[in-house]
């Protein structure tokens, strides 16, 4: 199994329309994708956390997944998602996030400042931390920092498709990567593509080589597109399907009702052992997938 949590969705405002030329070029990419082997994607819409955003829920997400790629899901079995990834500069201006992880699958921060960062790391309900690897990272980061977000469940994400666009974009990513490999002691990492076009996806080999090089593990590597990335879905339905995580109820039939074969764990994790049944099941706030009861 392998999944991409950052294949860009070609919008950068809710008054900013999809042309029929822009669906079909991600369309391209998700066959990419699939043909290199994915099975789990997520569309990646970017906000500034400041703007303003619909009232109601339902507009919140503009992606329309079952209506734009249906044909496509069924033809290849791929899973979509949506994720919105809201960047932070100044938390005082900042959206609840209540409403919108209501609208999205996965919710990520981007921090562009210090004070941004330290909000993601410490406060927001997310399940990624990313950066923009093509330009140089808000502020030192420290181990406290990235470790305790890392300890609450939230994952760290690498992007690879910096690296593949020019030479001032592929030095900053290498420096990037390294600082923040350096801050999270390899722990909690995940890579994403990141991708724009077809020409920015690579396979699991080419991925792992790259990361390879900056400091990573055969066996990290594998995790971090594999058990890692399944864990932010999982934590995502989570979110949606539980209250605060504590509590989730399964009908026994319906499509919540075990939302680990959904994401694709496999059979030997400790969530996926044992699937929802009509009885609530309880999680450990901190660290639910690992404590099904």
């Amino acid at each position: 199994m392998l999944v991409d949590l950052n294949v860009r969705w070609p919008q950068n405002g809710y008054s900013d329309p999809v042309s029929e030329e822009e669906l079909i070029k991600l369309k391209t990419t998700l066959s990419t994708l699939y043909t290199l082997g994915y099975t789990h994607i997520a569309l990646n819409f970017t906000m500034n956390q400041s703007d303003k955003f619909p009232n109601n829920v339902r507009e919140m997400n503009p992606m329309q997944i079952e209506a734009r790629f249906k044909d496509l899901m069924n033809t290849t079995g791929l899973k979509i998602y949506s994720r919105i990834t809201l960047i932070i500069d100044d938390p005082s201006k900042g959206q609840s996030l209540s409403k919108i992880s209501q609208a999205f699958d996965i919710v990520a921060a981007l921090p562009v400042s210090e004070k941004g960062l330290g909000l993601a790391t410490t406060n927001l309900d997310i399940d990624i931390l990313t950066f923009n690897y093509g330009n140089r990272l808000p502020t030192i980061l420290k181990h406290k920092n990235i470790c305790n977000c890392v300890n609450r469940g939230v994952k760290v994400e690498i992007v690879y498709g910096y690296a593949l666009r020019d030479i001032q974009q592929r030095r900053q990513f290498i420096s990037n990567v390294r600082n923040v490999l350096r801050a999270s002691r390899l722990r909690g990492i995940v890579v994403s593509s990141g991708a724009q076009s077809a020409l920015e996806c690579r396979n699991t080999l080419g991925v792992s080589s790259l990361l390879r090089t900056l400091g990573l593990t055969n066996d990290q590597c594998s995790r971090s597109q594999g058990e890692n990335a399944s864990l932010v879905l999982l934590n995502g339905r989570l979110r949606n399907g539980s209250y605060k995580q504590v509590i989730v109820m399964g009908s026994g039939d319906g499509e919540d009702n075990n939302i680990v074969n959904q994401t694709g764990l496999p059979s030997h994790h400790p969530v996926g052992k044992r699937k929802l049944t009509d009885t609530s099941v309880a999680f450990d706030n901190k660290k639910a997938k690992h404590n099904i009861e």
